[in-house]
This record gives C-alpha cells, sequence and structure tokens, in this order.
C-alpha cells in the first residue's frame, strides 16, 4: 500500500471526486428536505437546526481532514471508552421519544450518541485488527472483536433501537472480511445473524396468516418455539443430531474436516435460534408492525403497512421527470409520513422523479467507489480498515433505507446518509467522512 513518489501539493492530495460527491449529496438533499418538510408544523426550527448541523459537520469535516488520522489508532482506548460512556450517558440522562430513549439534550439540541459510537467501534476495531494482523485467521480473533463490539451493541438495544444495531453486523463483517478473516468463520457470522433476525420475521407471519393455529402445524410449531417450550428444545436437539449425523458421514467419506466446526455449527444456530425468539419477545408494537408491513403488507393497509404503500405510492406518480419541487401530491397532502427524514428518498422520487432518484444513487455509488479508491491507497493497514468499515457502513445503511421505501426491505428507523434530516446524523457522516478524506489525502509515505 505504501507509496514512495514524491507528494503532491494540497490539492493534489484532496479526492475532488470524493468531495463532489459528498458536496452533491448534501445539496441535494437540503433540496429535498426543504420540499418535503415545508407543510410541518415546525418549519422554520427544521431549516434552523439543519443549517447550523450543516455547518458544525461542514467544520468538523475540514478539521478531521487536516490533521493525521493515525492519531485515532493512538487513542483507541479512549475511544472506546468514550463511546460506552456516552451509551450508558443515555439510558440515564437520556430523553424518550418515540417508544426509546436514544436522545442526549445539549445546548437546546438533541444529539444521537449511537450515530457518534458507531463510528467510534469501527475506528477501535481497525485497531484491533491492524495488531492481529497475523493472526486474524484465527477463530478467537473473531470472538474478540464481535466482543468488543458487543457492549456497544447490547447497550443500543436497552434504548432500544433495533435498527442501528442491526447496522454493526454487516459493518463487522465487512471488516473482518477485509482484514482476511477466515471466510467460514464470517459465514457463521452472518448466519447467525441471518437466523437471529429470520425468526420474529417467520413468527411474525405465522401470527399474521394463521392467527389461532391448530396444534400440530407447522405454523403452531413456529409459535409454540416462540414462547421458549419443548418446541424450541427439539429444534436445538435437532440441530445437535444433524451436525452429528453429518460428521459421522464425512469421517466414513474420510474427508479433512475439523471437527470444531461441527461442534461450532449447532452452538451458533441455537444461539442464533435463542437469541430471535429473545429478540422477538422484547420486540414493541411499533416495531412488530414493521415486520407485518413486510412480511404481510396488505393484511393492515391502515396501519402497520401505511407507511410502505404510501412510500411506494408516492415514487411511482413521479414518473420519469416527477412531480416537481413543492409539488408532490403524496407528499405535501401529508399522506406520506417521515417525508423528510426516513422516507425522504419516496419524496425525492415523487417530486424529482426517475432522474432524480437515479441521481441519488449515482452519487452514493461515486462516494462509495471514492471510499474503496481511499482503503486501497491507505498508507497503512489501519486506514485501510476504517475506510473498509466505513464502505460496509455506508452501503448497507443506504441498501437498507432505499429498500424499505420501495417494499423490499423492513421498515427501519434509519435517515438515508446526508439527505434525510437529522442533525447529528449529518454532523456524524461528515465528520466519518473527513477520516476518509485525510486517509486519502495521506497516502503516502512520506506525509
Amino acid at each position: 500500500m505504501n507509496q514512495t513518489r514524491t507528494p503532491p501539493g494540497l490539492s493534489g492530495r484532496v479526492d475532488w471526486t470524493f468531495i463532489a460527491a459528498v458536496v452533491g449529496l448534501v445539496v441535494t438533499g437540503t433540496v429535498a428536505m426543504l420540499s418535503a418538510a415545508s407543510t410541518t408544523l415546525f418549519y422554520q426550527s427544521i431549516l434552523q437546526k439543519h443549517f447550523i448541523a450543516l455547518a458544525l459537520g461542514s467544520g468538523l469535516f475540514v478539521v478531521t481532514l487536516a490533521f493525521n488520522y493515525q492519531i485515532f489508532q493512538d487513542q483507541a482506548k479512549v475511544l472506546y471508552g468514550v463511546a460506552i460512556a456516552l451509551m450508558a450517558a443515555v439510558l440515564v440522562l437520556g430523553r424518550s421519544a418515540r417508544g426509546h430513549r436514544a436522545w442526549l439534550r445539549l445546548a437546546g439540541f438533541s444529539f444521537q450518541p449511537a450515530e457518534l459510537a458507531r463510528v467510534l467501534v469501527v475506528l477501535v476495531l481497525a485497531d484491533y485488527l491492524d495488531r492481529r494482523a497475523r493472526r486474524v485467521g484465527d477463530f478467537s480473533t473473531l470472538l474478540t472483536a464481535l466482543a468488543i463490539a458487543a457492549p456497544i451493541v447490547l447497550l443500543i438495544l436497552k434504548q432500544p433501537d433495533f435498527s442501528t444495531a442491526l447496522t454493526f453486523l454487516p459493518t463487522i463483517t465487512g471488516m473482518l472480511f477485509c482484514a482476511g478473516a477466515d471466510i467460514f468463520q464470517l459465514l457463521f457470522v452472518f448466519g447467525y445473524g441471518a437466523l437471529a433476525l429470520s425468526v420474529p420475521l417467520v413468527i411474525t407471519l405465522c401470527q399474521v396468516r394463521y392467527p389461532g393455529a391448530p396444534a400440530g402445524t407447522l405454523p403452531a410449531f413456529i409459535l409454540a418455539t416462540s414462547r421458549l417450550g419443548w418446541a424450541t428444545l427439539t429444534t436445538i436437539v435437532a440441530f445437535a443430531a444433524v451436525s452429528a449425523a453429518v460428521w459421522r458421514l464425512a469421517t466414513w467419506m474420510r474427508l479433512q474436516v475439523k471437527p470444531l466446526a461441527f461442534v461450532a455449527a449447532p452452538v451458533i444456530l441455537s444461539g442464533a435460534l435463542l437469541t430471535g425468539i429473545v429478540v422477538n419477545r422484547s420486540m414493541k408494537s411499533y416495531q412488530r408492525n414493521r415486520f407485518v408491513a413486510f412480511v404481510a403488507p396488505r393484511s393492515d393497509t391502515q396501519g402497520a403497512a401505511y407507511n410502505v404503500i404510501q412510500s411506494k405510492v408516492a415514487i411511482g406518480s413521479g414518473g420519469l421527470w416527477g412531480q416537481g419541487l413543492f409539488s408532490g401530491t403524496q407528499s405535501q397532502l401529508g399522506f406520506l409520513p417521515e417525508r423528510h427524514t426516513d422516507f425522504i428518498f419516496a419524496n425525492v422520487g415523487e417530486e424529482m422523479g426517475f432522474w432524480g432518484a437515479g441521481l441519488i444513487l449515482g452519487l452514493y455509488f461515486i462516494l462509495l467507489w471514492r471510499i474503496v479508491t481511499a482503503a486501497r491507497l491507505a498508507r497503512d493497514r489501519y486506514g485501510y480498515l476504517v475506510c473498509a468499515g466505513l464502505a460496509s457502513m455506508f452501503a448497507f445503511v443506504v441498501t437498507l433505507n432505499v429498500g424499505m421505501c420501495v417494499g423490499l426491505m423492513p421498515v427501519a428507523g434509519i435517515p438515508l446518509p446526508l439527505i434525510s434530516y437529522g442533525g447529528s446524523s449529518l454532523i456524524i457522516n461528515l465528520f466519518s467522512l473527513g477520516i476518509v478524506a485525510n486517509v486519502y489525502a495521506r497516502r503516502y509515505a512520506l506525509l
């Protein structure tokens, strides 16, 4: 990764394509937000807070670009302590809104510490994986990486904020993959997350489609499993039995497979099942409605699935060129909920049409491309891993937000980076992108 060429001047060190993509997204998002929020009751307050956050975020971007990013690696333990302290402070001093305690009140402004904690975890994990470069393939490295993130994730779940906690898994998986972790270990981690998430999805589908399912049917078995009864124990025993049978078959066929894999598989599957059941039992009603809207959108068109249906109507009505700014019927008449925050992409699709939505997706593509380029050209492994983690985080968040607006993913209360209204989100996103710009600017070993 190190470069031996003579470092260029300041203008040559800055990735202007990256800067242009960031500016393009911020400008487009500001215009879309101004239009989407124009009919809200607190329009003036929204404008004031947005431009204050934009000024603070832009200043933080410039400051972050100016100093050496390796200071984050030197202070990794301090950053980890700050992340835990912030998340603990939310549970004690935080302000409750919309069913969960996730905001701190600072100088008249609401701040969501989970946004910052997510970036700090990336910086801390990058330091750990850099120091474990020669043992990154060990299973202990993977477990320790998950253990580092676990306290932060658990504190976020305590709020409860399942949407933000969900973003940690793909971020950590992406960093481990780029660090060179064993692919089978990553498959175990991905399988754990997928199974844990699928449990509440399947249970919700059975409750919606098969209310009061008769005993002996598959829906009844799944519903019984959700209550931690005998069905759960039977399922776990089945995992172990199947694993043992496969191990015996592999031994008979003289295949070179580590026995640890056949011990780890049922343990991980059982843990994922129990995790999914615990998540299902602790879900709030509004969180359950998000799953209902995904697995059975036509079961409650005026309730659980209302947001998604109105979002798809808004995007479809935009056509090729859109209905024009401040002219979208679904947005301006109030049919589209959360139109300036979570569902702002639907507002863009309605008022700016296919070309406006395509422009935003194209800018995101350029942004991710330049983050990956910064990772590839990084002067050290730490900078490479930081960019890898941020690229994974942004890619997942954008995919999740856009996917929920078109009905391809469950609804999650996650803003669209640099587009949605949200002061803490905008500031922290610009801060993290400033780190990427810093890694690129210092790609030459002599800097």
